[in-house]
């Protein structure tokens, strides 16, 4: 249903027919379209979901019915969605016109013999009936009491004149009542009751609503839908939309104009602009000499209140991605739900009423502690831009800061179940943590840090050994680790964690601390499948001037070829010669 759409068609109907929502129903109206001295020929129109795609649905009272029946209307029968709905209506006030005029004409042309005889013998002001008759009748005069008439040397009471905004005064004409007759003796005449009797009831009689107000009142049709409420038509109830799911319903009494109105504003509309009544220029300037049309209240209103709009659509962006509920005490605020690694979840208070500005957001204090940065911090609030950030970016930045940390949280504590000496910087979003291994008898401590990226773990932290080793003697153990780290993180995804790597680090240590050939780098001698070291029998000798250990084969052979080690380059003693 595309209710702007609706909106619009509902403005042209009420510029030029009785038309109001029913029960703040935009899609919903009820009106009359046809008006004679005895009644309101009335009409409901229902916007189907569909619409515009399909025609509206209208639906004729029984006074409509009894002339037309049911109409078939040519708008509905060749409806197109570029229609209006205007000319739907305008299409059926033209078919009752064409029935309803002509039978209103007979009836004043029309005088039965029976009322025309009893008109001869009557006075006119017990009838209250003037006569027009036909073109073949005779003309039938009623001879006037002049009783009834004051003297001729009555004075009429002088005119007054209003000016400005006075001009409108009661034309009713002076009339005289039975019980004050004047009769030709009397010298006097004696003024009738209901007679003017002084400047101030010459404006505007008491039963009926100012030119002024009628004026303010259309004015407002035009443009808005209201109901007037019973018993005083300048009572109103205005339906201000703003948005597609948010109408305001403002009563104001008009009354007084052009005094200033009473207004009676909803709370939301207090929570988002302040105190209408100094928030509105119209309302807080009020000149009762040259006062503002009411009309231009709402208009002031409905622009403050505009960007509700804009923030419905920014609450729609935040409900596409996180889960939220609204909040009861203003149209605002949110509550949005985070779901963190280990299923963990917080719930932060945002509110959007300061937008384009950045939102309010309340965050607990277990939420303080944990991304270790105030709000005002972030990233993309120091960057604010007016009319082009968004607030779902702040929820974002957080959401990211909150997975990012409970992440980090979460690895912790998988690496202290088999780790030692962890330690974490939030600050600097640095890890260190000490790895011991085992070297043939020497025990050795890898110390490592780790340096995690700010959009840790879309990207690859930086891994580092702080202890460096003796080139020579641990060459190897360099290689491996670095081999460890390129195999780890080539193939690196945000699911990875930092216990992956560390396991496989550690897988590396222990491979090279088990005692390996310095010839063949194998376990096993590639002659006898003997292992170099171990409880059982084994293929195993050490250098005597640098304990480099080989296999006993390897060993031979490398004796018989260069005849020294292959290391320190010293010839072995006579016992060691193959």
């Amino acid at each position: 249903m595309d209710k702007q759409r609706i909106l619009k068609e509902a403005q042209q109907l009420a510029s030029k027919y009785s038309f109001w929502m029913v029960s703040g129903d935009i899609s919903h109206l009820y009106g009359y379209i046809y008006e004679t001295p005895n009644k309101k020929f009335e009409l409901e129109i229902k916007f189907p979901e569909q619409f515009p795609q399909k025609p509206p649905q209208i639906i004729p009272d029984d006074d409509i019915k009894n002339y037309l029946g049911e109409p078939k209307l040519k708008g509905i029968l060749q409806w197109r969605p570029e229609n209006n709905v205007l000319n739907i209506v305008d299409e059926l006030y033209e078919m009752l016109q064409n029935e309803l005029e002509p039978l209103d004409s007979q009836e004043k042309d029309m005088i039965q013999p029976s009322e025309a005889k009893d008109l001869s013998t009557s006075k006119p002001e017990e009838n209250n009936i003037s006569t027009k008759p036909g073109k073949d009748e005779i003309e039938e005069y009623i001879t006037p009491d002049l009783n009834q008439y004051p003297p001729d040397d009555f004075l009429e009471p002088e005119v007054i004149t209003p000016s400005g905004d006075e001009l409108f005064y009661d034309k009713s004409p002076i009339s005289t009542s039975p019980s004050h007759e004047p009769t030709q003796d009397q010298d006097e005449y004696t003024i009738p009751e209901n007679a003017v009797t002084s400047p101030e009831e010459l404006f505007i009689s008491p039963d009926s609503t100012s030119v002024a107000n009628k004026t303010e009142l259309a004015l407002l049709q035009q443009e808005y839908a209201y109901d007037q409420k019973a018993g005083n038509p300048a009572n109103l109830v205005v339906y201000l939309t703003i948005t597609l799911t948010r109408t305001f319903m403002i009563n104001i009494d008009v009354s007084n104009y052009p005094e200033k109105p009473t207004i009676s504003f909803p709370d939301e509309v207090s929570r988002l602009i302040g105190n209408p009544y100094e928030s509105l220029e119209s309302l807080r300037n009020w000149n009762s000499k040259n006062p503002p049309h009411i009309i231009d209240i709402f208009h002031e209103l409905e622009k403050k209140l505009f960007t509700l709009k804009d923030i419905e659509a920014q609450l729609r962006k935040i409900s596409q991605e996180f889960q939220i509920d609204s909040d009861s005490r203003s149209l605002t605020m949110i509550k949005v739900h985070l779901l963190t690694y280990g299923f963990d979840e917080y719930v932060i208070d945002v509110d959007l009423e300061p937008y384009p500005n950045p939102p309010k957001i309340n965050i607990s204090s277990e939420l303080k502690d944990m991304i270790d940065i105030t709000i005002e911090e972030f990233n993309c609030i120091q960057t604010w831009m007016n009319n082009q950030s968004e607030p779902i970016e702040v929820i974002r930045e957080l959401s990211w800061l909150v997975d990012k940390y409970s992440r980090i949280n979460f690895e912790l504590e998988l690496l202290k179940i088999n780790y030692q000496n962890i330690s974490y910087d939030s600050t600097a979003d640095t890890l260190r943590l000490d790895m011991k291994g085992k070297m043939k008898t020497e025990d050795i401590t890898f110390e490592f840090k780790i340096q995690l990226p700010r959009d840790y773990p879309m990207s690859i932290p930086k891994i580092t050994v702080i202890n460096e080793f003796e080139l020579e003697t641990h060459e190897k153990i360099r290689e491996d680790l670095h081999h460890s780290f390129e195999d780890f993180f080539d193939e690196w995804t945000p699911y990875n964690y930092l216990v992956d790597l560390f396991n496989l680090i550690s897988k590396k240590i222990f491979e090279v601390s088990v005692i390996a050939c310095v010839i063949c780098h194998d376990i096993e001698c590639p002659t006898c499948s003997l292992k170099i070291a171990g409880e059982e029998e084994t293929c195993h000798v050490a250098c005597p001037y640098c304990d480099r250990v080989y296999h006993k084969h390897c060993w031979d052979q490398t004796i018989k070829s260069f005849g020294k080690c292959g290391f320190c380059l010293k010839v072995p003693p006579p016992n060691m010669m193959p």
